[in-house]
């Protein structure tokens, strides 16, 4: 599959989700309602995993976690460490996790991670939240936007392409032109 890719488009709303087929998830998408003019909505959609200390095992990109009780599964593509250490117990952040690497949900829980040098499972090596993506709209002023008002990930069905972002049900106002760019990264 490419990487890279960069997508423009026009759909018209209809007062439902709309849900754009692209073939790959964009890592971020804008929509913007050309009838009226009057709201912008920008999401990224790579998946953010906030945490807080636990253990002392080092969460690090390229490391496979898995939820102690949902028992999600995902690889890290990256770590945002703002406080605390591994080393001490206590580090808190957010976990980027590799696009298409999550199966399942986590919930607020314990997770390990599953790829350690002995080749066990870690145990508590933190704790985390619930799965996000970032939204916001711009009327005005920039807000959180969540919902039906948010673009939101479209993942399809199993083994097909289908895959994209789905425009929330609030934003596909009925009889309007929406005009989207979908952004995938490079990494």
């Amino acid at each position: 599959m490419a990487k890279g890719n960069i997508r423009t488009g026009i759909t018209v709303g209809n007062g439902a989700a709309i849900n754009v087929e692209l073939g790959w998830i964009p890592t971020h998408v804008q929509v913007f309602n050309a009838t009226d003019g009057t709201l912008i909505t920008a999401a990224f959609l790579s998946w953010v995993l906030p945490f807080s200390g636990g253990g002392t095992a080092v969460i690090a990109p390229g490391s496979a976690v898995r939820g102690v009780t949902s028992r999600a599964t995902a690889t890290v593509r990256d770590v945002l460490l703002y406080s605390g250490s591994f080393a001490g117990g206590d580090a808190a952040g957010f976990l980027v996790l590799d696009e298409g690497s999550l199966v399942g949900t986590f919930a607020g829980e314990n997770i390990v991670v599953t790829n350690l040098a002995s080749g066990m499972l870690g145990t508590d090596d933190a704790t985390v939240t619930a799965n996000i993506t970032h939204n916001i709209a711009v009327a005005a002023a920039a807000a959180p936007a969540t919902g039906t008002s948010a673009i939101s990930r479209y993942e399809g069905v199993a083994a097909s392409a289908s895959q994209g972002f789905t425009i929330g049900s609030v934003l596909a106002v009925e009889a309007k032109v929406l005009r989207y760019l979908a952004v995938r990264d490079d990494a």
